[in-house]
């Protein structure tokens, strides 16, 4: 049989959904059946969890919001205690039918994770997600006529090679961290604040944080890693203040330059025209 002869039978449907998550380049996978399930060389961990129904628009519906339950303490929903990931985080489920042979599996959702909610005193997480289609519906922001660059650093708009060895310190020890603050080992190296806007990326984990400030080897992070970096190692990226006289003579990259710098500051309708 088939999956859909499987799929619209009333005696020998037995469905069993898989759940990939995906946060930077760390892969969790999950299983809403009694036991583990192991498909494509993959191995997908049984767990307690549940879903919302899908409204039937397919993967390609704008509005398939999905609301998954799962336990709190799970690997998935603890990352966002605190803090969350500094990467995009994407779920994908699919769905087999557990006697069919062919093992066919059909994808009925993709989307990112929204927002993790907590609730029954942390012991549940509701996790809701939204289809990848959902982004074509939001207003998206024009492109701002201001004195600063609307890219946003190292994108491909800007093309800064963020590869290049003149704009990262690759692999520096983190010796220190409290809170928000991490030190780390020749961050001193091009002066204060050239790290200014910059971020730092957790090595082997692709988990990063946007920084702040940069005094010495001292990085102010905006938000302090899920786990601790402290001995570890990490990448840090130079940082940008979007002006033009920064995009000139730190990253010699004017001719991307995604601002309009000589727009008047002086409005004359406000102070009128003087000779």
């Amino acid at each position: 049989m088939t999956f859909t002869a499987f799929e619209s039978s009333q005696e020998t449907s037995q469905p069993i959904e898989l759940y990939t998550f995906t946060i930077g380049t760390t892969v969790t996978r999950a299983t809403s059946a009694e036991d583990d399930v192991t498909w494509n060389s993959n191995q997908y961990g049984a767990i307690a969890l549940s879903r919302t129904k899908l409204n039937g628009g397919g993967t390609d519906s704008r509005d398939q919001e999905v609301v998954l339950t799962l336990p709190g303490d799970h690997q998935i929903p603890k990352q966002y205690i605190d803090s969350v990931p500094g990467v995009k985080a994407t779920v994908a489920i699919q769905r087999v039918q557990r006697n069919d042979t062919s093992f066919d599996v059909v994808i009925i959702f993709e989307g990112d994770i929204d927002s993790v909610a907590f609730t029954n005193s942390g012991r549940q997480a509701k996790i809701k997600l939204q289809p990848f289609m959902a982004a074509t519906s939001r207003p998206v922001p024009r492109f701002n006529y201001q004195g600063l660059c609307n890219h946003v650093l190292y994108d491909g708009a800007c093309q800064v090679d963020d590869t290049s060895a003149s704009f990262r310190l690759s692999s520096a020890a983190v010796t220190a961290e409290s809170g928000s603050t991490i030190t780390v080992t020749g961050a001193d190296a091009n002066g204060d604040g050239y790290y200014d806007g910059g971020f730092v990326e957790n090595v082997g984990s692709s988990d990063r944080r946007l920084i702040l400030s940069q005094v010495g080897t001292v990085l102010t992070l905006l938000l302090p890693f899920a786990s601790s970096v402290n001995g570890s190692n990490v990448t840090v990226f130079a940082g940008c203040d979007h002006t033009i006289a920064i995009c000139k003579s730190k990253f010699n990259n004017v001719i991307n330059y995604g601002g309009f710098a000589f727009v008047p500051t002086k409005n004359i309708f406000e102070t009128g025209i003087t000779i």
